[in-house]
């Protein structure tokens, strides 16, 4: 080979080499621009709105997950309407105490800018109540219910305080949603009450994403103190005070108590709300359950039931509580609930509750004259169930609601519960006993027999949390 063919062939070389080099280049930046794109796809766009009234968006679960399509429904900063952070100009000297001056309450401490148009519309209220530290679910929960909802919150010290009004203000300011359809009512412990409100502005608000309400959140709680963290394991948490607050500051008809972390399906206030209006109640003496589901953190939010009922034959949704504490939910049939599949356009009853026994606790809807939550429950234990027995005795009809459904994120395993929450849970049984005396006392019934000596009820009911 001669010497001007051997460069020939090397200066050849070279330019296969260089094309190599510059097709993966392309290839790797074509990757690139491909990953962004669908990082940014259309399909989930960032929205900026001055108006609530948009269609409800699928979102994925939950906590500490990239933001979802849910999460960019945000308001415009530039329309803002909520400059001033809640609680400006609440005096922390008034509010009521509770029956036994263990909790200060300020009703309304802020109000949904449509909250009384809202009650007006709709014939029914969402009423739930949370600590500062479980406020994550709200934003989904408010985007998929489009009536009222009415939340109490417990704060307790000034820094729990300071960072629930960093907090809620942050909400206000990115979710019209929230903004709108939402009033918070503020409960603190007498044993650790705030002393003074700090006063905050819009500028500590400014680091926070609003894309990112469940990392903002994780952010906010790291700041706690020491104090008031070891303070909350050390005492109860007033659930059903709160749920009694949420309750009764509902101005609707009738009330669907859930708890924060429950997540309505899509589109259920105006299904329950023609639901209501086209049903007579004998007596008003009915409870309308709402069937809860599980859902695998990799699922997406059901669209309907027949969504929903391919996500449980998958193993993707299972009845809520059936691995942790099968009794919650068990009365509910939900065995009966998807085998209904008829008339999924409205809202209807599907059958009555037959089998009703203790420790039954379902989400339901009622009217607002069901008997309140017994407050000498606090902390874990007897809380939701010993309502709903009452409600029993009392003579309520438990119906079944479908097509309509609530979920819960993440599907739950029996874990060994921490010794702080048996203590609760005992010191709670104790008072039930006193409370099953007071039930037939005032309603001269005893359909379960709850009266029957210890030995004898405990091979009839398990008694738990």
């Amino acid at each position: 080979m001669t010497m001007s063919l051997k460069i020939r062939f090397l200066l050849q070389s070279c330019r296969l080499w260089n094309l190599s080099i510059a097709s993966v280049l392309a290839l790797t930046l074509s990757n690139v621009l491909l990953t962004v794109r669908l990082l940014h796809s259309t399909d989930c766009p960032f929205i900026t709105l001055d108006d609530s009234s948009v269609a409800p968006v699928i979102a994925r679960a939950p906590p500490l997950t990239p933001p979802t399509c849910l999460e960019y429904i945000i308001l415009d900063n530039s329309s803002n309407r909520t400059d001033r952070p809640v609680f400006t100009g609440l005096d922390l000297q008034l509010g009521r105490w509770d029956s036994k001056r263990l909790y200060k309450i300020f009703e309304f401490a802020v109000l949904g800018e449509k909250f009384a148009e809202l009650s007006e519309q709709y014939r029914v209220c969402l009423a739930t109540q949370s600590s500062i530290d479980r406020l994550g679910p709200l934003v989904q929960v408010a985007q998929h219910w489009t009536g009222p909802i009415s939340v109490a919150v417990f704060a307790a010290g000034d820094d729990e305080l300071y960072l629930l009004q960093i907090y809620l203000s942050f909400l206000r300011k990115c979710y019209p949603n929230i903004r709108d359809r939402v009033s918070f009512h503020l409960t603190y412990p007498r044993d650790k009450p705030p002393r003074h409100m700090k006063q905050s502005n819009v500028i500590d608000l400014m680091p926070y994403d609003c894309a990112k309400p469940e990392a903002t959140l994780v952010e906010l709680i790291q700041m706690r103190t020491h104090d008031t963290t070891k303070w909350r394991t050390k005492n109860v948490y007033p659930q059903n005070h709160l749920r009694n607050v949420a309750r009764k500051t509902c101005q609707s008809d009738n009330v669907f108590l859930t708890d924060i972390d429950i997540i309505p399906s899509v589109n259920m206030t105006e299904y329950l709300d023609k639901f209501l209006r086209h049903t007579k109640c004998p007596n008003n003496m009915c409870a309308y359950v709402i069937p809860t589901y599980e859902l695998d953190n990799r699922a997406r939010f059901p669209r309907d039931k027949p969504d929903l009922i391919r996500l449980a034959r998958k193993g993707l949704a299972r009845p809520f509580h059936h691995k942790v504490f099968i009794y919650n939910q068990y009365a509910t049939n939900f065995t009966r609930w998807q085998a209904d599949l008829d008339n999924l356009d409205e809202t209807h009853v599907s059958y009555n509750v037959t089998n009703f026994e203790f420790l039954y606790e379902p989400f339901y809807v009622a009217s607002d004259q069901v008997p309140q939550h017994d407050e000498r429950f606090l902390g874990y234990g007897f809380t939701r169930n010993t309502q709903v027995y009452e409600m029993f005795v009392a003579g309520y009809q438990f119906q079944v609601l479908s097509p309509i459904f609530t979920c819960h994120w993440g599907l739950q395993n029996k874990k060994s519960r921490p010794a702080w929450r048996e203590r609760q849970n005992n010191i709670n049984r104790k008072q039930f006993e006193v409370f099953k005396r007071e039930v037939f006392a005032r309603y001269h019934k005893d359909p379960l027999k709850m009266l029957l000596p210890k030995k004898a009820l405990s091979r009839q009911v398990p008694i738990g949390g």
